[in-house]
Parts: structure tokens; sequence; C-alpha cells
């Protein structure tokens, strides 16, 4: 009943997350990230899921129940935690209660959804792996359909932008890329499309949300991926039943030929293939590292003074800084800055290194493609959603793992 009771609130906090985007809360009339409101409306209904659920399995269970069920994992969370609340409690004695909401959102509950999904049992794990994979794809579709209707499901007006960008359900363009391309290499097998229709739909919605970096780096890392199948293909061939080759390549003879029609046809490439140089939005990433040199030995250490935090736009001409390792310098500093990142990249090592392949090549896509941009340094799901599918796919390795050790034991023979 308890794995039921969690199966159920993980699946609601991961829908949530994805449908009930910031731009979506704020058209309702929620202030989820306009000023003024209630501090707790600014914390997301996922959040409020995944905490409650867990004080209620600590409740029923004890208060150490994660232990067993994580494992060796275990020691990684509870430095990361531990790195996180320092961090917490250095932000609520700098800047109060403004921004613990993002620190709630995009930080506490990406780590404290992983003791919830380790009670599932592997069924479980398959549906929301599955779950997870639909959403990224309906988004991705949805951003397409934006794009190529001119139109968005959501009102929301860039008024930075010179060519239309899609934002689908995920808010900013840049939040969906990063997101898309984190989850697509984890979850391309997982719906009832071929993987490649699956690939094309991604690579459509990145030129959709007009990512140039996300859209290379992924091509270049989709490359490396397939690159090991290919080559065997060239130098020894690979052994196939003709009629699954054949039934193979009609969907993607198809896939493929609507993909570059839509590709020509449609003008989805007019914003990254006008911009093939290095133009405003990517000079102000170049120009966030001018942002450094304005810093002092004090600021270094305990963040950047309120007033060079209100004159960023003075120095590189816009008021973000789109780079979140700065970002978290300028807010916290290096005493911050620190344990902060500890709190992401611990976890992310510790799923790349005993994860599968496709896990640790998710890895490298999501820091090469988070570090051209500020997504985190807003309030995401993006933590939640990879630290979650990361975990679920380290689960069905150990399965498999586990299974193999048995037949070479014979005990499944």
């Amino acid at each position: 009943m308890l794995n039921v009771n969690v199966y159920f609130s993980v699946m609601m906090a991961l829908i949530s997350s994805v449908i009930f985007g910031s731009y979506f809360l704020e058209n309702l009339g929620i202030p989820y990230v306009s000023d003024g409101g209630s501090p707790l409306l600014k914390i997301h209904l996922y959040s409020y899921i995944i905490l409650l659920s867990y004080f209620m399995v600590s409740i029923k269970i004890g208060m150490t129940w994660f232990s067993n069920k994580l494992g060796e994992y275990s020691h990684i969370w509870i430095i990361s935690l531990s790195c996180l609340s320092f961090v917490i409690i250095y932000g609520y004695f700098r800047y109060g209660t403004s921004g613990m909401a993002y620190m709630v959102n995009t930080f506490l509950v990406s780590l404290m959804i992983i003791p919830l999904i380790s009670i599932l049992n592997h069924s479980q794990v398959d549906k929301i792996l599955k779950l997870v994979s639909y959403l990224i794809l309906i988004n991705s579709i949805i951003a397409i359909f934006e794009f190529l209707t001119n139109s968005r499901i959501i009102a929301v007006e860039f008024k930075d932008f010179s060519y239309f960008r899609s934002s689908a359900l995920l808010t900013h363009p840049l939040n969906n890329s990063l997101i898309t391309v984190s989850l697509s290499l984890l979850l391309f097998n997982k719906t009832f499309l071929p993987g490649i229709v699956y690939i094309l739909i991604t690579l459509l919605a990145l030129f959709s949300f007009g990512g140039r970096s996300a859209l290379v780096i992924f091509v270049f890392v989709l490359f490396i991926y397939y690159f090991p199948q290919i080559w065997k293909f060239i130098t020894s061939g690979v052994k196939a039943n003709k009629k699954r080759v054949a039934l193979f390549m009609l969907p993607g003879y198809l896939a493929i030929l609507s993909f570059l029609m839509i590709l020509i046809n449609s003008g989805i490439t007019e914003r990254i293939m006008s911009n093939l140089y290095i133009d405003g939005s990517a000079s102000a990433r170049i120009d966030v590292f001018f942002l450094l040199e304005q810093l002092t030995v004090s600021e270094w250490i305990w963040g950047a003074s309120h007033r060079l935090l209100e004159s960023i736009e003075l120095y590189i001409g816009i008021n973000v800084i789109e780079n979140y390792f700065i970002g978290w310098l300028f807010t916290f500093g290096l005493i911050g800055t620190i344990p902060l990142a500890m709190c992401v990249f611990l976890p992310l090592y510790y799923f790349s290194r005993n994860g599968g392949y496709s896990s640790k090549l998710s890895v490298l896509i999501f820091f090469l493609v988070g570090i051209t941009n500020n997504s985190l340094t807003t309030k995401t799901p993006v933590l939640l959603l990879l630290f979650s599918v990361l975990y679920l796919k380290l689960i069905q390795v150990d399965k498999r793992e586990s299974e193999s050790i048995k037949i070479n034991n014979g005990e499944l023979i």
C-alpha cells in the first residue's frame, strides 16, 4: 500500500512539474514568478507533493528509512542535502525569505524525490519512465505546433526575440531546450514511436526553441551515442531479420522525409541559420565573464554587493547573467557556490559513474548546455526531472545486472 501511495505522489509531482509551468500559473492569476503575493504561492505544487510525501513516509517507517533503500547513494544524498542546507541557511541570513522558493523548487525537491522513487517496484519504475518520456514528447510536439502556427498555447510575450521561439509548457525557450536535450537520450525508446522518430521530433523542437548551443551539442553527442553502432555496421555488418529491417525502414524513411520537408519549408531554421555568428545573444554569454572583474576579494567570498547586483545591465547590456555558475557566484559567493555545486554535481557524478552509456552522455549534455544559459538560476524542474530519470534508469541497470548474475548462477534457468 505504501509504494502505491508513493507511486501516485511521484507521478503527480512529475506531471505537475511539466504541465504547470510558471507562465501557465501566472495566467491563472498565481504570482509564481512576478513580484508580490504570498511566499507560499512561490513554491510549486510539485514541491508540496514531494515534501508532504517524504514527511508521511518518515512518520510511517522512521526518519532513517532512506539509508537502506538508497544503499551506496545514501552517502552522496546526505552530503548533497547537507551542502544545500548550508546554502539555504546562508541565503536566508543574507537575503531573508527572498529566493527560498528557488532553493526549494530547483534543488531541495530534486534530492527529496530520490528516496521516494527507491520505494517503487520495477513495474512502477518502468511506468514512470514512460510517463516522463511522453511528457517530453508532448512538450516537443506542442513546440513544433506553436512554431508552425506562429502562436502560443500559453499566453506570454518575449520583447527581446527578433524571431518567434516556442515556449510550449516548460516556460522559457532556453529552459525547454535544456530539459529536452538532457532527457531525450534517456527516454527516446520508451514510447510507442520508433526511436528515430522521437529523436527527429526532438531536433525539430530544438529548432522551434531556437537554442543554437543546445542543438549543436545534442547533435554532436547523438553522433557519439550512435557511432559504435554505425562503426560496427560498416565494418562487420549486423545480423537482422529482413522483414524487421524493411518494417523499420518504412517509418524511418517517412519520418526523415517529413523532417526534411518541415525543416526546408516551414522556416523553422531561420532563427538559428541567420545567427551563425557572434550576435547579441551569443556575446551576452561571453560578456558575462567581464562581470568577474568587478568583484572585490570580499565579494568573491561572500557574494556581490546589492549595488553591483543592481548594476549588471550597466556592464553587459542586459540584466540577466547568462551563466548559472557566475550567477551563483554573484548571489552566494564562493562560500555558497561550492556547496551548491556539490549538491548538483555529486549526484550527477554518481548517476553517471554507475549508470549506462546514455546516462553518461546525458550528464555531459546537461553540463555543456546548462553552462550556456541561466536556467539553473531560476525556478526550474530540470534537476527534478533529470535526477528522477537518471535514478530510475539506474534501478533498471541494477535489475538487469542482478538478473544476469542469477542466470549465470543457474537460478533463472
